[in-house]
């Protein structure tokens, strides 16, 4: 049961993830081509003379809505593939006879309790890592906001494309900064929490003696 859950979770999350990254990358698109195309002499003019100043961020909305409908159609689409494939797999090995599958003898491992210092350490570096993953999501889901119609106001004002030199390489690359404090918070937090966690997790589970180191 909690696997079935937890699976769902995974699943549902992976979609809304794929949902962003759709939406993010296809609002840079839209706003990209529709900055070049409003650029033009004769269509600067007509906006200055009507005032209207919103209409590139328009056009990253309705690529936001574009990217996200996309990403939700093949991941969709994805997964009927693998059901398919999955069940005609089953339905070939339920024709195959059984063969008895050769016994396997494990070698026994000598283990030794954990020390409850290395214990800590390496639960909380393992709780960091899984922070660092889920923080750096939530951050790309808010970079991802920040670009749909669903942002609240200030959001879309903070973040700013720059232009930063690769150290050693002489390239440079585009990068999404902001200094919005909710941005501060959803990738830091997950981080805090899966070191505190996991700092938490490894000395109990060292004090108890449920936490072995292989010899």
């Amino acid at each position: 049961m909690l696997f079935t859950l937890g699976k769902l979770i995974v699943k549902g999350y992976g979609l809304l993830l794929a949902m962003a990254v759709g939406g993010l990358v296809f609002a840079n698109l839209f706003g990209l081509i529709a900055f070049f195309v409003l650029a033009q002499e004769w269509v600067s003019d007509r906006l200055q003379a009507s005032g209207g100043t919103e209409s590139v961020l328009w056009w990253m909305h309705c690529g936001w809505f574009v990217g996200a409908g996309l990403a939700l159609f093949g991941t969709v689409t994805q997964n009927q593939k693998i059901k398919k494939r999955s069940f005609q797999v089953s339905v070939d090995h339920e024709d195959e006879p059984e063969t008895p599958a050769p016994k396997k003898w494990k070698k026994k491992r000598r283990t030794k309790p954990s020390g409850i210092l290395s214990s800590i350490g390496v639960f909380s570096l393992f709780g960091g890592f899984l922070g660092l993953m889920l923080g750096g999501s939530l951050l790309l889901f808010w970079f991802s906001l920040t670009y749909s119609p669903f942002a609240p106001a200030g959001w879309a004002s903070s973040v700013s494309v720059e232009q930063r030199q690769e150290p050693g390489s002489g390239q440079t690359k585009s990068m999404m900064t902001t200094n919005h404090p909710v941005a501060f918070y959803l990738f830091g937090t997950p981080i805090v929490l899966g070191i505190t966690a996991g700092a938490l997790a490894g000395g109990i589970g060292a004090a108890m003696g449920k936490v072995e180191d292989i010899e």
